[in-house]
């Protein structure tokens, strides 16, 4: 029994240490103690982080920056767009070497940087943003330097890797109190392969589908003085899926498919 203790007792010791080794190798964050170890950590506070798909040609990315140690000689801001599950290269965009700093990029600018422009752009893409962090030490710091618990919090306010969300723009310049009909078709017949679109309303979202057949209808109630956005989500056999939108003073949206859009507006 004591043979076995001392084995067990053993394996834990070992796991703690390298459980340990682990954290000393990604440099934990320690802003406010031990000046001479402080990482040189950058914090933002961003405007918006949300993006409607319509303001992109007209809106910035802005927030802003600060050394919460006065240890950071310079911090440096790259993008990539998330599209689909998809990301494209990495690009820098800007460097900092003042704090607090305000930082304020047009949307339009960032797009070119990607090597794209704002109507590339689609409602449920996410416009990431990866900060590098150069110490006055020379130390040089990443979101690989730092754990989940650290970046993957937003109360953490960290610059080292954060999104903004593009979503579909309210409709506009039609009428929107009362009833919506949805019409979906499948030119397969065998319902929507997990695809569906999205009424939100004052921002409560539903969402509507069908799972056999090759037709259905959905009425939507929308209330006077509501903001309404409308997004459709993909899934399998995009080629398949088409369907209109019937406004409540008779004007019919669309058709949009096959591979629909995820923005209608």
């Amino acid at each position: 029994m004591k043979s076995n203790f001392k084995y067990i007792l053993g394996l834990v010791l070992l796991t703690l240490g390298i459980a340990a080794c682990e954290d000393n190798d990604k440099n934990p964050l320690n802003v406010f103690e031990l000046e001479d170890s402080a990482a040189p950590y950058v914090r933002i506070v961003l405007d918006e982080t949300i993006v409607a798909k319509g303001d992109l040609s007209t809106s910035s990315f802005s927030g802003t920056v600060d050394d919460a140690s006065d240890n950071v000689a310079s911090w440096e801001l790259s993008v990539t767009l998330e599209s689909g599950g998809v990301s494209t290269d990495t690009i820098s965009l800007t460097t900092i070497t003042e704090f607090p700093s305000d930082v304020s990029i047009p949307y339009t600018d960032i797009a070119s940087a990607l090597g794209i422009t704002v109507d590339d752009i689609s409602g449920g893409d996410f416009i990431r943003f990866l900060g590098k962090s150069t110490g006055v030490d020379g130390t040089v710091t990443t979101a690989e330097n730092y754990s989940a618990t650290v970046t993957g919090q937003p109360e953490q306010l960290q610059a080292f890797n954060f999104i903004v969300l593009v979503k579909c723009s309210p409709i506009s310049g039609t009428t929107v109190p009362g009833t919506w009909v949805i019409e979906m078709q499948d030119l397969f017949g065998d319902g929507w392969d997990g695809a569906f679109v999205t009424f939100e309303i004052d921002g409560v979202a539903t969402d509507y589908t069908f799972t056999g057949g090759d037709a259905a209808t959905f009425n939507v109630d929308v209330p006077d003085g509501s903001e309404l956005v409308i997004s459709y989500t993909s899934g399998a056999f995009e080629e398949e899926h088409v369907y209109t939108i019937e406004t409540p003073d008779g004007e019919v949206l669309g058709p949009f498919g096959p591979n629909p859009s995820p923005c209608i507006n």
